[in-house]
């Protein structure tokens, strides 16, 4: 029996369902490995109250090998060995053929001080620019409604490259074929999305003006810092090779766009960047895939600023939370109450978008 039964059916949960909806066999295979194995995952439960052990592991291996430590294991990330894979099977589990776990288990054993001290100070914060298309398409509703700029608040910001949704250009698909453009044709960023599901998703406004864009995060990450953008690519999945070129690329729009990012609580900090936020403008506050890191009481602490500013003013909360899959919700404040609306079901990272859900809650 595992002396880290928590953490091991952690790991079998990642293998059998996260890196399923995020199409990555190589995690599926490392995660089903360390599930079975006490050593590592001893290195695992070194992670911070809270913090997924896995994404935790994973990110702090990668670190290290993009920060230049060699070791053959590195042959099994695509963005270091350019998408070859390597000759042959190097590990067994079970009686299956696992090439990546063998060299991986060495890798962390050899450097276990550097990957425990990653895994024991670091925190998940991943930057997933292409939630951009989840975002755009909730933000386009919200001006139709408030017909004002946006003025918006990303709750656990990151980097905060998501605040620039409008300098991105989008492209939906169906089926293989485009049904939908949006933004400039010379955009340093350009995502896509496949639309799913019987419902049509609504087309944009061509403008959507933003007055101001601010984040908050327990430890907002400045992407002037090499090692922080290090980190930050260190925490994608090996497979996800043009996520690496995504981030880089939004990093440098922050030249152009520069963003307000500040260090702070939402759940408490919040009434004070709603203060400066004008009367005239729309106010919108959103988060994506980072709920799970606060707490219950945090989450209603959340909900309760939100509907205490209403009663001065309009508020819309536009959400992709939850999993398997992610729901993007719209909530609107009014008066001291809420309602919300499920606009779509979607991919945790913004891949596809299953518009048409209007059931509200």
């Amino acid at each position: 029996m595992s002396a880290h039964p928590e953490l091991s059916a952690a790991f079998k949960q990642f293998a059998r369902v996260e890196t399923q909806d995020l199409d990555s066999p190589t995690y599926a295979e490392l995660a089903a490995g360390v599930a079975r194995d006490d050593e590592l995952l001893a290195l695992a439960a070194q992670r911070q109250q809270g913090q997924p052990a896995p994404n935790m592991l994973f990110g702090a291996v990668q670190y290290l090998l993009l920060k230049g430590v060699e070791h053959p294991l590195a042959a099994h990330y695509p963005i270091l060995s350019g998408g070859a894979q390597p000759p042959g099977p190097s590990g067994l589990a079970d009686g299956n053929i696992l090439p990546a776990f063998a060299p991986f288990r060495e890798f962390c054993l050899e450097h276990r001080d550097e990957v425990g001290d990653l895994v024991a100070t670091r925190r998940t914060q991943t930057q997933v620019v292409r939630r951009c298309t989840c975002l755009l398409l909730a933000f386009g509703l919200v001006y139709r409604e408030a017909s004002a700029p946006l003025a918006l608040i990303d709750v656990g910001a990151s980097a905060g490259l998501n605040l620039n949704f409008d300098r991105y250009a989008y492209r939906y698909q169906r089926a293989g074929r485009e049904v939908l453009r949006w933004g400039r044709g010379a955009a340093r960023v350009e995502l896509e999305a496949d639309l799913r599901g019987p419902g049509t998703a609504p087309e944009p406004p061509r403008e959507i003006p933003v007055a101001s864009r601010d984040g908050i995060d327990l430890n907002p990450i400045d992407l002037a810092d090499p090692d922080e953008l290090l980190w930050l690519r260190a925490l994608i999945w090996p497979e996800h090779v043009e996520r690496h070129a995504q981030l880089e690329d939004a990093a440098a729009e922050l030249k152009h766009s520069p963003i307000s990012l500040h260090r702070g609580d939402a759940s408490k900090d919040m009434p004070h960047l709603l203060e400066g936020v004008p009367a005239e403008v729309a106010l919108v506050v959103y988060s994506t895939i980072a709920l799970y890191q606060v707490s219950r009481e945090g989450r209603r602490r959340i909900r309760a600023i939100l509907e205490a500013a209403s009663l001065e003013r309009p508020v819309w909360r536009v959400a992709l939370e939850g999993v398997h899959p992610p729901s993007l919700t719209l909530t609107r404040y009014r008066g001291g109450s809420s309602e919300t609306e499920l606009l779509a079901r979607a991919s945790p990272h913004g891949w596809w978008i299953e518009w048409g859900a209007t059931a509200r809650r």
